[in-house]
């Protein structure tokens, strides 16, 4: 049983501006075009996978972010953690303690996010995890995927996934796993546990 961090077990935000509202942090005083966010992505992807330290990161953002300093990016990064949906540890303790399936954790984070990780106790309650920022890959890039079935020793059919993006979603049936699209801005751990009913 694999489960996505951000989005499944944990509320996040999903925008800048969100963030913002929660950092309390100006908006952007003009719309961000196309190249901004690009760049943005680009190396939001590149510190997911470890290849640029946190404060490389802050500082990179930041330049190309008018009007925010480096300080400014670390709390609006901060702020995209909000809490955990009702109910998630209770089932990440379930599926740990079950005995007969493996849990694990398969989450696209990086080095500041998941130190905070005691803050949010469902993730450290399962068996496996994996983060990108430490096996230096993401999803949907299937070596991550196949870095979970080794660490598990289950594959294909005997893995079922619970993501709320489509394209993780699709890579993973592509390994033949049993995956299942969460929408997270319903009730995730009801959606996993419908998903559940025959084996839990």
């Amino acid at each position: 049983m694999c489960l996505d961090w951000g989005g499944v077990l944990l509320r996040i935000c999903r925008s800048w501006e969100e963030a913002c509202a929660r950092a309390g942090l100006p908006l952007p005083k003009t719309p961000v075009d196309e190249s901004e966010r690009d760049t943005r992505h680009g190396l939001s992807c590149a510190y997911q996978c470890g290849a640029l330290s946190c404060d490389t990161y802050f500082d990179c953002v930041a330049d190309g972010s008018p009007g925010y300093a480096a300080s400014d990016i670390r709390r609006l990064h901060d702020a995209y953690l909000i809490a955990e949906y009702d109910g998630a540890l209770e089932l990440a303790q379930e599926l740990a303690g079950h005995g007969r399936v493996a849990s694990a954790l398969l989450s696209n984070t990086n080095h500041r996010h998941w130190l905070r990780r005691s803050e949010f106790a469902a993730a450290a309650a399962l068996e496996h995890q994996l983060v990108s920022h430490v096996h230096g890959v993401a999803k949907p890039d299937p070596r991550f995927y196949r870095a979970l079935e080794s660490a598990s020793g289950c594959s294909g059919e005997q893995v079922a996934f619970f993501d709320d993006l489509p394209a993780n979603v699709q890579a993973a049936e592509r390994l033949g796993w049993q995956a299942v699209l969460i929408d997270h801005y319903g009730d995730t751990i009801a959606q996993v546990r419908s998903a559940l009913i025959d084996v839990l």
